[in-house]
């Protein structure tokens, strides 16, 4: 058994809308009454080259009672037709149906209405941790952060992103121009909140794919994201979504190619 609810259902078009961005299939854990967790997902998408980590805790749901712990498997297409008949004022109720094999989505207000989605068979083994710790740990305003972005997409494909004790730049170049923003820690507000840099050399550099980035950009909905990175390693972007819950991207570095 299993049944939540929520009272907004801005924040699952939000969830569904993240977990598009990168997958074919959301593969979601929903702990028992016992764990304090609530509902989590992580997961690759199928070139393995970025992850989505989704948490949400039990607090976030106003009503939650599951008697063990159940792996639901969807079609994000599935999910997405239906998040789009959501209205803002509704409330939603999830209902497994562990006899039919389907989970149920309940809408509530000024109608009530129910769509029910055929559970797909659950993977054998989910994706492994992140890295826990960056070299560079930021805080960023999340609009300056998504039209760097596309300025860079403009003239790239790959996005370089630097870090030195006052800012975070963001480079690209194609074959017949090149872009650069300077993200800074100064002016009235400023965009780079906060900005922390470890290890001996005081800055870092790191290239990532454009098309991931431009797509995951998308989800994002707070005022400010976290960044972390380290010199050609993985990215992490974390943001909030329904105050205690948590959305995570990780994405693979891009490997430059050295002359010999």
């Amino acid at each position: 058994m299993f049944h939540a609810t929520l009272d907004s259902t801005k924040t699952w078009k939000q969830i569904v809308d993240a977990m598009a961005t990168l997958l074919t299939e959301a593969q979601f854990r929903v702990a028992p009454d016992s764990e304090p967790t609530g509902m989590t997902l992580r997961q690759t998408d199928i070139a393995k080259a970025a992850m989505i980590d989704l948490e949400l805790p039990k607090s976030v749901f106003q009503d939650y009672h599951c008697d063990k712990e159940h792996e639901l498997t969807l079609g994000i297409d599935d999910l997405a037709k239906v998040s789009k008949r959501m209205s803002g004022d509704e409330v939603l109720e999830f209902n497994l149906d562990t006899d039919a094999n389907r989970l149920e989505l309940r809408l509530v207000g000024r109608a009530e209405r129910e769509f029910k989605i055929s559970l797909l068979e659950s993977p054998e083994s989910g994706p492994r941790g992140f890295p826990s710790q960056f070299q560079v740990d930021s805080e960023i305003d999340t609009d300056a952060f998504k039209q760097a972005i596309k300025d860079i997409a403009t003239v790239a494909n790959h996005v370089r992103i630097e870090a030195d004790a006052s800012r975070i730049s963001l480079s690209g170049e194609g074959d017949t121009s090149e872009a650069r923003v300077h993200l800074s820690r100064e002016g009235d507000p400023p965009v780079v909140l906060d900005l922390q840099i470890s290890g001996d050399e005081g800055s870092a550099s790191a290239m990532y794919a454009l098309s991931y980035l431009t797509e995951m950009t998308k989800a994002m909905s707070s005022d400010t994201i976290e960044l972390h990175f380290t010199g050609d390693n993985p990215l992490m972007i974390e943001f909030p979504i329904a105050v205690t819950g948590k959305i995570r991207f990780v994405l693979a570095p891009r490997k430059e190619r050295r002359s010999r």
